[in-house]
This record gives structure tokens, sequence and C-alpha cells, in this order.
């Protein structure tokens, strides 16, 4: 009897050990590669920014240009407002740049007092005139002279006059400052715009990845770094982004602290408002992220930080 409870007691101590090494072999077996690989984080999809347009002149709005859903340029008119004085005050300030009479005339005189000047000056040289109307054509001339240049001047205010109305007219049309999407129009026709937004416009490319990571994190992402973005709606293959900002400091209550990636978009293929999965490519992995400037446009040559993003399949090879 106390042989079998010993066996008993033997079979199950082996079978501890074994318990106890499996994982201890499993790991010793892991690559550190593996090891290091980043599991990922949650994350939130945005538009690169939403802007509601305003208007820098109030007025009655005639006329909408682009409705919800309609992609917009950047300097793209989307809203005019009525315009008939300021388009009347336009033409009125061009015609009269056009009016040179007075300029004309102004040079008319000039020409005529220089005669006279020149003639009275010799008539006095030789005797045949008095100094005194000698003088007076003297005068006539530098009074001639400067009506002529108050001529020109007025010329040059009746240019700067066309100049002020030409962008008081183009102010009633209001232009998108982003290239994107109109999210909602804010006025219609008829209704008056004071100091009230007239449109909702997103920007989509490149978009903005929002990350929050723990504080254990902290100093290991920097800008410039490059992420793996797994969207939740077709996430087939994951998106290369690239770390744009990192929180220079830690949120004290909730320990973390937050992480923003630019993803580009030009084909506007990636809906914003989705959330998504992000893994932290290590600093000698490659990864190409088209170059976008946000304030430019999308028409820049790629800027490389490597090769192409890999399936998560390779990556777990």
């Amino acid at each position: 009897m106390n042989i079998r409870l010993t066996s008993l007691l033997h079979s199950c101590i082996l079978t501890a050990f074994v318990f106890v090494l499996s994982p201890l072999s499993a790991g010793a077996n892991t690559t550190p590669s593996e090891n290091s690989l980043d599991p990922g984080h949650d994350c939130l999809i945005e538009p690169f920014l939403i802007t509601d347009v305003g208007s820098p002149t109030q007025g009655i709005v005639s006329r909408l240009l682009l409705d919800r859903g309609a992609l917009v340029k950047r300097g793209q008119a989307i809203v005019e407002l009525e315009a008939s004085m300021e388009r009347a005050a336009a033409k009125q300030a061009a015609a009269r740049t056009e009016m040179l009479g007075e300029v004309l005339t102004r040079h008319a005189d000039l020409e005529l007092a220089k005669q006279d000047s020149k003639r009275f000056s010799d008539l006095h040289a030789r005797g045949l005139a008095p100094e005194q109307q000698r003088d007076e054509a003297v005068a006539r001339e530098k009074v001639a002279n400067a009506a002529l240049t108050q001529a020109l001047d007025n010329q040059t205010l009746a240019m700067l006059e066309l100049n002020r109305t030409q962008i008081a007219l183009e102010q009633r049309t209001i232009k998108s400052p982003v290239d994107g999407v109109v999210i909602n129009p804010l006025v219609f026709p008829g209704e008056l715009v004071y100091d009230n937004p007239i449109m909702t416009v997103a920007q989509l490319d490149p978009l903005r990845v929002e990350v929050v990571l723990p504080a254990r994190l902290f100093g290991t992402i920097k800008a410039g770094n490059a992420g793996h973005i797994t969207p939740e709606i077709e996430n087939d293959l994951p998106l290369a982004a690239i770390v744009d900002v990192v929180d220079p400091l830690l949120d004290s209550r909730s320990g973390s602290f937050g992480v923003r990636l630019l993803l580009p978009n030009a084909d506007m293929s990636v809906p914003a408002g989705q959330k998504c999965r992000v893994r932290f490519v290590p600093n000698d992995d490659e990864l190409t992220v088209p170059a976008t400037n946000p304030q430019q446009g999308n028409d820049q040559p790629p800027h490389t930080l490597g090769a192409a993003v890999p399936s998560h399949a390779e990556s777990s090879d």
C-alpha cells in the first residue's frame, strides 16, 4: 500500500515539473523580435481638422454652390452673397481709372505755361518785357506743374479705389480654406450672414490618428516614428502612418499621454470617425509614408522611411 502511494506521489511530482518547465522552454524558444512586437493600441481616426467657415463681411446669402457631402478644393467658391452694390462700385472705379481727361488737360496747361515763361524770360532779357510779367509767367508754370502732379495723384487714388472695390466684391464670394468635404451647410439663400458660420468643412487628407498610451511607454515613441494603422472598416492590410505629435506631459489622473499620427488619405478611401488599432514600428524597421503637407495639398513626392508596410501575416512570421 505504501509502495502504491509512493508511486502515485512520484507521478504527480513529475507531472507538475512538466507543466512548470513547458512555458519556460517555450519562452526560451521565443525570438527577441517576437517579444519586441507591439501588441497594438486602440486609436481613433479623425479628420485633420473641421472648420466652420465664416464670412469676412455681412450680407444676404444669394446662392449655395456646394451641398452636404460634396468634395471641395482649397480656394473653391462655396457660397455667394448678394453683391449688386459691390459690383456696381467696382465698375464705377474701373471707369474712373480710364478717365484721362484731367491728366491730358494739365499736361497741355503745363506746356503752355512753359512756353509763356520762356517767352517772357527772353523778352525781359532783351528789355522788352517788365520783370513783373516774367515773374507771373514763371509762377504760372509752377502752378501748372503742381496741377499736373495733383491729376496724376488722383489717377493713383483711382487705381487704389479700384483695387479696394474689387477686394470688396471678391469677399462676397466665400471660398473654402482647405481641401476636404462639406459636412453641413449652415445657412441658406435669403438668410443674413453677420458673424455666424456659413458652412462646416472637414479636411480628410491627411487624417489624424489619436491614440492614448500608458505612462510606461513614455519616451519610447518619438515624432517621426512609423506606425501601422488597422482601421475598423476594411482592415485587410495595415496602413502606413507617421507620428506627428507626442504629448510632452503625462496626464496624472489617468497615467497616460497622447500621441497623434498622420495618415495619408489622398484618394479619400479611409473614412474618418472610425476606431482602429495602431502598432508602432521599431526604429530599425522601414516604412514608406507619402509626404503630405496639410496646407499645400498632396502634389509632393513620397517621403521614404523604408520599405512598404508588411501585412499582419508577414509580421508574425
